[in-house]
């Protein structure tokens, strides 16, 4: 029988994010904000978004124009969202350069 931190760190090793601390009330307008600006980033030309604390990360559920309709596409972030927010432009960057990825059917301004 395995000690059940090696089998805790085993896990972290196949490549499983780490989880952030609970978002608290307080982190959720401060990450609803920079969702907005990173998507105001993006030139979307029209978009509706939600941020709600899940398991230790932000999900990030944003509906966007396409050219045959809507779609509709979950994102996540951890501790790199709240990185953006105070600056880290690294964190902005990743952030952004995973989201264009998710969101290149959205049309733009």
């Amino acid at each position: 029988m395995r000690h059940p931190y090696c089998r805790k760190q085993r896990a972290s090793a196949h490549g499983q994010r780490p989880k952030m601390a609970a978002p608290t009330e307080s982190d959720l307008a401060p990450a609803r904000d920079a969702v907005g600006t990173l998507l105001d980033s993006l030139g979307l030309s029209a978009e509706l978004y939600a941020v709600e604390p899940r398991e230790g990360r932000w999900a990030v559920i944003v509906e966007c124009a396409t050219e045959s309709g809507w779609q509709r596409a979950e994102l996540q972030a951890g501790p790199e969202l709240l990185a953006a927010i105070r600056g880290d432009a690294d964190a902005r960057a990743a952030l952004l350069a995973e989201w264009r990825t998710q969101l290149a059917a959205c049309k733009k301004d």
